[in-house]
Parts: C-alpha cells; sequence; structure tokens
C-alpha cells in the first residue's frame, strides 16, 4: 500500500493502473502454490512439535523447491506470453503493464522459495528476532522506494525493490533459522537455491532465443505456451530432480500409464 501511495505522488494515479492489472493476474498465478503449502504447512510444524528435526529440515527443503518448480511451470509461459495474454485481455492495455507482469512474478518466484522457511520459524514459537530482523528488512521497501522515486526512477522500481529486499529476507530468515534450530544454511543453499537458480537459468537460456521464431496470432501463443511448458517442465526434471527423484518420477508414470 506504501507503494502505491508513493507511486500515485511521483508517477500520478494513472501509473496504478497497470500494477494493479499485474497484481490481479499475478494473484491468478501465485494462487496454485498457496494452496500446495497449505497442505505443507501443518506437516512441518507438526514434525517439529514432535520432535523429528530431521524430518522437518527435509520436509522444509523439499517443499522450498517443489513450491518453486509448480510455481514456475505457471509463471515462465505467463512471463513469455505476457503480452499476448494482456492484449487478449484488455484489448486497451495500459503503458509499462507487461514489465510490472514480469516484475510480479519475478517476485512471487523470489518469495515462495521462504514461504517453509516462515512456516518452521513460526513452529518453534521463538518469533522475536524473527519478527524484528525480517520485519525490519521488509518495512525498507517503503523508505528506500521513496528515495529512488524521488531521484527519478520509474514507478517499476517499487518492485525491483521488492524483488531486491525479498532475497534479503532469505538470507535473514536462514540466519536466524540457524539460530534457532541449528538449521543447515550451507545444504539449503547447495541442495534447494543453487539447484533452482541453474533450472531457472537454463530454462530462460533455452526459451529467450527461441521466442525469435514464435509466430503472431493465437496458434504462435499456443505454440510457445507449449513450448514453455516443455521447456520448464524438462529443466525441473533433468537439471532440478535428483537421480532418485527421477526414478521416482518414472515408476510413477509407469504404474499410472502401464507403460
Amino acid at each position: 500500500h506504501g507503494g502505491n501511495l508513493l507511486i500515485n505522488v511521483f508517477a500520478g494515479l494513472g501509473m496504478n493502473t497497470p500494477r494493479a492489472l499485474a497484481l490481479q493476474l499475478n494473484g491468478a498465478v501465485q494462487g496454485f502454490v498457496t494452496n500446495f503449502m497449505t497442505a505443507v504447512n501443518p506437516q512441518i510444524t507438526k514434525s517439529y512439535a514432535s520432535g523429528e528435526k530431521d524430518y522437518m529440515i527435509s520436509l522444509v527443503m523439499k517443499s522450498s523447491r517443489m513450491s518453486y518448480y509448480l510455481l514456475m511451470l505457471l509463471v515462465v509461459p505467463v512471463f513469455f506470453n505476457s503480452e499476448f495474454l494482456l492484449e487478449l485481455w484488455l484489448k486497451d492495455v495500459p503503458e509499462r503493464t507487461e514489465v510490472f507482469v514480469r516484475l510480479f512474478l519475478i517476485l512471487s518466484l523470489s518469495e515462495c522459495i521462504s514461504n517453509p522457511l516462515m512456516t518452521s520459524a513460526l513452529a518453534t514459537g521463538r518469533i522475536r528476532d524473527y519478527q524484528i530482523i525480517v520485519g525490519g528488512l521488509i518495512m525498507l521497501n517503503l523508505p528506500l522506494s521513496y528515495i529512488f522515486l524521488k531521484s527519478g526512477a520509474p514507478a517499476e522500481i517499487t518492485v525491483v525493490i521488492a524483488i531486491v529486499i525479498s532475497q534479503l529476507c532469505l538470507a535473514a530468515r536462514l540466519f536466524v533459522l540457524r539460530k534457532l534450530m541449528a538449521f543447515p544454511v550451507r545444504r539449503f543453499l547447495s541442495k534447494v537455491y543453487l539447484n533452482i537458480m541453474a533450472v531457472s537459468v537454463v530454462a530462460v537460456m533455452i526459451l529467450l532465443p527461441l521466442q525469435c521464431f514464435v509466430p503472431e496470432g493465437m496458434a504462435g501463443f499456443a505454440a510457445n505456451v507449449l513450448l514453455c511448458l516443455a521447456v520448464a517442465a524438462a529443466s525441473v526434471f533433468f537439471v532440478g530432480c535428483s537421480g532418485k527423484e527421477r526414478r521416482e518420477i518414472y515408476a510413477f508414470i509407469r504404474k499410472r500409464t502401464g507403460i
């Protein structure tokens, strides 16, 4: 809400329209992962309360990766087809709406990594330091946005700042969790963070040059959506999944299809 007020002051009411539209589209995409975490959160809390620390840490790491991958499968087609989707939805698309949409999608991916970490911190019941440190970082959104907008930066800078602070909050959550429950930060960075970054980079590097060959119109849009889904899924499967996980997926497919 502070970002909306600042944009009104420095960029005018008209710039809040593309921001609001981007938030609405992003909310539809993000709802899918929210449902996933609703199912996982009670298991994280229960495992901590039961003293099953190793299982809880394993669950946090797996759910961080899986929620990111699930959201990525939705975000990638929207990200690379945002212009066509907005024209299909609105016909008269406000200026810079596409930029806002893409930035909010990146913000959602950044935030979903931290969701299981939030739940595990809350499960301990010792949240004073967590709320002071993480909450203090989140509150920096407003003054930093003011400084950048005051210096003449475009309205989109408010979302860029939110993305940067989201990553700082991720680091802060890991720092606090290490103090609260000796959370294995290095293992999280190697098994989760670097893993999802590798998947994202591979998918983007493959899709970016292919966008030049996508035809216009509904047929091109449908083909590009399928292409984005295929590349994102392949990146997750071959880069993001371990050998054991790939074997489990193969076994699941064989069981379901009878092949």
